[in-house]
């Protein structure tokens, strides 16, 4: 299973789907398109530890994505 996650004002989100599902692949690249048309960042994250690396579009075989707001200042 691969997961997107959302961090936002609520907190974070997890939105959980199998890559072998073509539906389910279709709805969490249509997510990434929705929340990166917001202007969120999207990571796909290593499982090493070491840093991930910025998608501009949508992996279907990262395992994890985390999707960080922009920072607004103030």
């Amino acid at each position: 299973m691969h997961s997107q996650i959302v961090m936002d004002h609520h907190g974070d989100t997890r939105h959980v789907f199998d890559p072998s599902d073509a539906d389910a692949v279709a709805g969490a690249e249509e997510r990434f398109r929705e929340l990166t048309g917001k202007g969120f960042r999207a990571v796909a994250l290593r499982s090493d530890g070491e840093p991930g690396r910025l998608l501009h579009r949508f992996d279907r075989e990262a395992e994890q994505t985390l999707f960080i707001p922009h920072l607004q200042g103030g």
